[in-house]
């Protein structure tokens, strides 16, 4: 029996962004369809020093495919990421074992195609403002997916160091760019038609009062239930999505801070980005409606780019697939 397998490389040269955005709305509009079982996450402590081992298992049905994202979270990796670790993907006809996949790459492409979805679906045509909230590998994919999906976007990026916002503007910006940096989130943000906010901050960077009529937020950095980047009044004023329900309702700072301030309630929830997708919830209802995706990942996002991305691969024979070659049972 033959594995592959897909490194980070691999996956950068397979999945453009465009594609992974298509394949997300696809992918969401069939777990909001209950076309994929995804149970909870598991997690085990690896002694004392917050290290950790996440396994998130799920099966699909577009494409059909199982597996599992294995992580391993170490917050004091000195030199090292913090998060590694590999997809695992079975065929879905036979069991078999066919591949694994970098997951860091996938997680990374994943995230801001969700966030180009949900900005291609709730954001307004005329957005031509970009915010974005961050300096790290995050905001760099989201840069690209809100490119794919409104061109010729006007830039500003805040970070709390003002080196790393310039280094960042200096790195993408394109001829014909107007691109802008700042430390001060107010500026960046009060006159933006897009928001992203990809950072690792626990309390919220983003307020309310800031936003301006017609504007959409991504907000994607927080994914616990007592860390949040936006504040209540940001929620509040927000037409909500949500990828799925039940999951946003246990993990989304964002929304279970202000249901236990008694500021909002579960229903505030409009609705999942597949329903959007499938028409079964209208998004934008409105020029001057402020709309907010909360991301918080989910593994058939992954399942389905690691398949997307192995299917390319073989297609066109990129460099970068290994074949372990007598891989089998015990």
């Amino acid at each position: 029996m033959a594995l592959d397998i897909l490194t980070g490389e691999t996956i950068r040269d397979c999945v453009s962004m465009e594609a992974c955005i298509d394949l997300m709305a696809e992918t969401m509009r069939g777990v909001s369809d209950g076309k994929a079982r995804l149970p909870p996450r598991s997690v085990v402590a690896l002694g004392d020093a917050g290290n950790l081992l996440l396994d998130m298992p799920g099966a699909i049905d577009r494409p059909a495919v199982f597996g599992s994202k294995l992580l391993s979270y170490f917050p004091d990796n000195a030199g090292l990421p913090t998060i590694q670790g590999v997809i695992v993907l079975f065929e879905a006809a036979t069991g078999r074992p066919v591949a694994v996949v970098d997951a860091v790459s996938v997680t990374a492409l994943r995230t801001a195609a969700v966030s180009g979805l949900a900005t291609r679906l709730l954001a307004r045509e005329d957005a031509r403002t970009l915010a974005i909230l961050g300096t790290g590998v995050q905001a760099d994919y989201h840069l690209r997916a809100m490119r794919a999906v409104r061109p010729n976007l006007q830039v500003t990026i805040w970070g709390r160091s003002e080196e790393k916002a310039e280094q960042f503007a200096f790195r993408h910006c394109r001829p014909g760019d107007e691109f802008a940096f700042t430390t001060n989130a107010r500026s960046a943000v009060e006159n933006a038609d897009i928001i992203c906010t990809v950072t690792a901050s626990p309390t919220p960077i983003l307020e309310g009062r800031w936003l301006k009529p017609g504007a959409h937020l991504n907000l994607v950095g927080a994914f616990t239930p007592t860390t949040r980047e936006a504040d209540t009044e940001a929620i509040r004023r927000s037409r909500l999505f949500v990828e799925i329900r039940k999951s946003a309702l246990r993990e989304a700072g964002e929304i279970l801070i202000p249901i236990g301030e008694g500021a909002l309630t579960a229903a505030h929830i409009a609705g999942e980005i597949g329903e959007v997708v499938s028409g079964k919830v209208a998004g934008r209802t409105g020029p001057d409606a402020i709309t907010a995706y909360k991301s918080l990942g989910s593994v058939a996002q992954d399942l389905a780019t690691a398949a997307y991305a192995l299917e390319q691969a073989k297609r066109g024979g990129v460099p970068g697939v290994t074949r372990v070659e007598d891989f089998g049972a015990c």
